[in-house]
């Protein structure tokens, strides 16, 4: 009996310290158990949570981050603004852990909270990754960037570099990861811990930035063409105004020799001129009905195009919570 105490009393401080070191080197996910098991979400977030396809472990992360939908005074509380220019969506507090969602209301941009919520749920994910997966991770990330990047992405990227610096991988992490698909079979494997089918939530954010990207593109489009059709009129109009004065100025010449004598060679002489300006004036009617028509065609483009002005302001203004608060 006394050997087996003794082996007992030195097993013990043995099997407290085991205990701790796991505790230590698992605490964020015993907290996130807790959490998890604690945790009743809304029937909204659940349905965010489907809509987006996200896996047990994306909807675990998503959860233990308390996610909450924010009207634009609590949601402008919550998250602030770096630069007042550029409208956040929804933002994870590193110090509490919960995630914020702007209440986007416009029935044009449905969609735009659930990839919100997804991009947030990814932070919370990212948060909780070891430095050795964030650096492998980063590299993965990058070479993705290289292959889908354009003048938006690259923008973008360059506010956070300029306003979050250090957040780089971390926001392309969300970025790529709900917004671009085809990101190589590597990330597209990693991104299955937290997407059972992560094509749903591109998809989503395909949706709703089309409403912005068919305007612009047709705004763009009518932008230069009314730029080359302005400079055309006005050369036309030019021209059809000294053409004009010239065949006045003509007119009354020969009106004014038609009223004495000896004005032309002859009666047939008279008739042909008075002919070729007929002929001439129906001209410059059909000239001048061709540029009315063009002048109406681009006045009715010009309002078209401030029309496209208002939608996309209008689109802009419901994403920004600043706008939504006043």
């Amino acid at each position: 009996m006394s050997i087996v105490r003794r082996i007992f009393s030195v097993l013990t401080p043995i099997i407290v310290l085991s205990t701790a070191v796991f505790v230590m080197m698992n605490r964020q996910q015993i907290i996130d158990e807790i959490t998890l098991w604690q945790y009743k979400p809304s029937v909204e977030i659940v349905a965010i949570a489907d809509r987006v396809k996200m896996s047990d472990t994306g909807r675990k992360m998503f959860y233990v981050s308390n996610p909450q939908i924010k009207s634009a005074n609590e949601f402008n509380e919550d998250c602030r603004r770096v630069e007042k220019g550029n409208a956040i969506l929804g933002c994870y507090n590193p110090s509490s852990r919960d995630i914020y969602i702007y209440n986007v209301t416009n029935s044009e941009l449905d969609g735009v909270k659930e990839v919100t919520a997804a991009h947030e749920m990814l932070h919370a994910a990212w948060e909780r990754l070891s430095a050795s997966e964030k650096s492998h991770l980063s590299e993965l990330l990058e070479q993705a960037y290289n292959n889908v990047k354009n003048k938006k992405l690259s923008e973008r990227m360059e506010y956070y570099d300029r306003a979050q610096p250090g957040t780089r991988a971390n926001e392309l992490h969300s970025i790529l990861g709900t917004e671009f698909a085809n990101l190589g079979d590597e990330l597209e494997e990693y991104y299955r811990r937290y997407f059972t089918d992560r094509s749903e939530v591109v998809k989503l954010h395909a949706q709703y930035q089309e409403k912005f990207e068919s305007r612009e593109n047709e705004a763009q489009k009518l932008s230069e063409s009314l730029k080359v059709r302005k400079e055309k009129l006005n050369r036309e109009l030019s021209q059809y105004s000294t053409d004009l004065a010239d065949y006045n100025s003509r007119v009354a010449d020969f009106n004014r020799r038609a009223g004495v004598s000896g004005g032309f060679l002859s009666q047939s002489d008279f008739y042909s001129q008075r002919q070729a300006l007929k002929t001439e004036l129906s001209e410059l009617n059909e000239r001048r009905a061709n540029l009315n028509y063009e002048i109406n065609s681009y006045n009715s483009d010009v309002l078209r195009l401030r029309e496209l002005g208002v939608q996309i302001d209008k689109l802009n203004k419901s994403l920004d919570s600043l706008e939504g608060a006043k």
